[in-house]
């Protein structure tokens, strides 16, 4: 039995530890959360590094750690009077009681690395503060065992010594360091505001990528894959064959078992294991222990205002959906309803359609936010919506854009004029309809019983057809038999606030943020923004210092066109470079001579067309209801052609 020795040493007798630690290289510091441990472990680590040849700094405390990566283990090494971190390994969790095997796992892991880097290496080892119970006594022993420890550092307030049996079983020595009377559990909120600071410190550096669950070995402790909202936000790794580190981050969205991430590489190999565990961001930003998950529907998330009659019975295809930063995209009658994308602006109460199927699963109060609507053409599947959408914009909701090609004017007017109008007075739905008709654009202005009123005639430059501070709309006509319009939605620029900088700042986040982004858009660097301190600051000093301004993202919309060279060339000019490309693909390859005969696109076609134009996402959709029962046939070949492009669909 080895024996504290007494009277303990001081904790800033700092010579004395140095002077009873200098035979030992393998050195742990124990002592329940909030003793002092991790400052102690922070003030010995310079002066060995003076002592020794090379000092590191093993920090296994993956929930409260003092330097590095939350939800990972870290080595440090002082240089030039700063702790750096050298190599983490992930482990995906806060939680050092319930998952301290892959904990223990994880730093005997980390250990050997560190020793095949530096030449017989002096190791402090800063644990977590799991001190008590069972939990605690296999923590120390199993420690001291894996990592061969020589000395142990026991920081403690009282003359009990916790865990004493277990201290006095093992080989190794252990001395007893008193902690200051001073010395407190930080609280839940000072130990979540330090770990989200790091985390966000550390996602400074991240990109976006995809990772296909397919294609991945999940271990850990992942959330059900048909509930994507459980996984948003979680922290992850991906891992190379041997186990490896590749990259860690976090999740951004799950999408028809298709990971958006964002993560920070270590490595550029292919990664072939996703680890996940309890750790994520919690409603509020914060990183935390995901202790539970909200039962959220089994298809993908749609952010538009769903009809609650149509839920659990609703066996028709599911909506689908894809996020893209300022905005999100839904097909609402998914890929076998007749066509309608909804595209629902983040934080702002504005939308757009692109065509006017089916909306029964719409509410009517979604049709109020309705800024424009961009028809394809005049095919009863693309237009039948109308007579909804005119019911839903009875009231004093402004003027609605509506645009499409040649005759759209007269076709709305036809509309209006198939209804008697007798009991609403002035409260008729307001309609500027614009034809688009090669570099022009026809106007009128149109109400229920009043007359049809002409506006000035617009010239298309660039094939805008629709421009503001933060947005363009472009036009292409594509040949359907008849005129058919292709649409891009393209974002002029995407401001992103930095978390970590409103944190440097004691800023909290508000409205103002959206006046900055605002003011931002609009350039009025200029003005001023009151802060919630009260201080005032211009929109230009704020930009600087807290947002990162990236070129903004481009949504393409392609219904019904046939397959010639003059509509793949227009298409794909439209579509260069876009985020996500909506595109028919109504026939399999076998039925080339029906999408022939119809003037539509095979799945064949729509992949090549997405794939030339270098798109990242395609959704097809407006497939022929006679692939009901098999939508896989078709999803099977839209992958086999598309290369890198991610095709999104609902094939499970």
């Amino acid at each position: 039995m080895q024996a504290a020795l007494t009277p303990r040493i001081g904790l800033d007798d700092i010579p004395s530890m140095l002077a009873l630690l200098k035979p030992y290289r393998r050195i742990l510091l124990w002592g329940e959360m909030g003793i002092g441990k991790s400052t102690l472990a922070l003030k010995l680590l310079p002066h060995f590094a003076i002592q020794r040849d090379t000092c590191l700094l093993l920090e296994l405390d993956p929930g409260s750690p003092p330097f590095g990566v939350p939800g990972a283990i870290c080595i440090g090494i002082s240089k030039h009077k700063e702790v750096l971190g050298e190599y983490m390994l992930p482990v995906c969790t806060l939680n050092s009681a319930r998952f301290r095997l892959p904990l223990i796992l994880a730093a005997r892991k980390l250990m050997v690395t560190a020793k095949k880097r530096y030449d017989e290496p002096t190791f402090l080892i800063d644990p977590p503060g799991v001190v008590r119970g069972v939990g605690g006594a296999e923590l120390l022993t199993a420690l001291a065992e894996s990592l061969e420890i020589d000395a142990i550092l026991v920081l403690c307030k009282a003359p009990d010594v916790l865990l004493m049996d277990e201290l006095a079983a093992l080989s190794s020595l252990f001395f007893t360091v008193a902690a200051t009377s001073a010395a407190r559990e930080p609280t839940k909120t000072e130990k979540v505001r330090q770990r989200t600071r790091l985390w966000d410190d550390f996602l400074t550096q991240a990109s976006e990528e995809l990772c296909d669950l397919q294609e991945l070995n999940i271990i850990g402790t992942p959330p059900p894959r048909d509930i994507s909202e459980a996984w948003r936000g979680k922290q992850l790794a991906l891992l190379d064959k041997a186990g490896e580190p590749v990259a860690m981050g976090e999740v951004l969205v799950l999408e028809n078992d298709v990971l958006t991430v964002k993560v920070v590489r270590s490595s550029p190999a292919r990664p072939s294991t996703l680890l996940i565990r309890d750790a994520g961001r919690n409603d509020a930003g914060h990183l935390v222990t995901i202790t539970h998950q909200s039962p959220v529907p089994p298809h993908p998330q749609v952010p538009v205002e769903m009809d609650p009659t149509h839920g659990a019975d609703d066996h028709r295809s599911p909506p689908l959906s894809n996020h893209m930063g300022p905005a999100w995209a839904t097909l609402v009658g998914g890929v076998f309803g007749d066509p309608l994308l909804h595209v629902r602006l983040r934080n702002m109460k504005r939308s757009f359609l692109f065509d006017l199927g089916d909306p029964a699963r719409l509410q009517a109060k979604m049709a109020h936010q309705v800024d424009a609507v961009f028809l394809s053409h005049a095919h009863l599947d693309h237009i039948s919506g109308f007579i909804w959408f005119l019911r839903s914009r009875i009231g004093p909701f402004g003027p609605c854009k509506i645009f499409g090609p040649e005759g759209t004017i007269q076709r709305i007017e036809n509309f209006l004029q198939a209804i008697t109008w007798d009991r609403i007075g002035d409260s008729g739905p307001v309609f500027e309809v614009a034809e688009i008709e090669g570099r022009w654009l026809t106007r009128a202005r149109l109400q229920p019983g009043k007359e049809t009123v002409s506006l000035q005639t617009v010239n298309i430059q660039n094939g805008i057809i629709l421009a503001d501070d933060s947005l363009n709309i472009r036009a292409e006509i594509c040949d359907h038999d008849i005129p058919s319009v292709a649409y891009a939605l393209e974002f002029v620029q995407e401001i992103s606030i930095r978390r970590d900088r409103l944190s440097q700042l004691c800023l909290p986040p508000g409205p103002w943020l959206a006046y900055l982004k605002h003011y931002i858009v609009t350039k009025r660097q200029e003005s001023v923004i009151i802060l919630p301190d009260g201080s005032e600051m211009s929109a230009g000093e704020l930009a600087e210092k807290l947002t990162i301004i990236r070129p903004g993202k481009k949504l393409v919309y392609v219904a019904d066109m046939a397959d010639t060279a003059e509509n793949r060339r227009k298409v794909i000019n439209l579509a260069q470079g876009a985020h996500t490309l909506f595109c028919e693909a109504a026939f399999a390859k076998e039925d080339r001579d029906k999408a022939a005969a119809t003037q539509h696109l095979t799945t064949s076609a729509t992949a090549q067309i997405a794939f030339s134009a270098g798109v990242r996402f395609l959704i097809p959709f407006h497939f022929s209801k006679r692939y009901e029962l098999n939508p896989h046939k078709l999803y099977e070949e839209l992958r086999a052609e598309a290369g890198n492009v991610q095709v999104i669909g609902t094939d499970t």
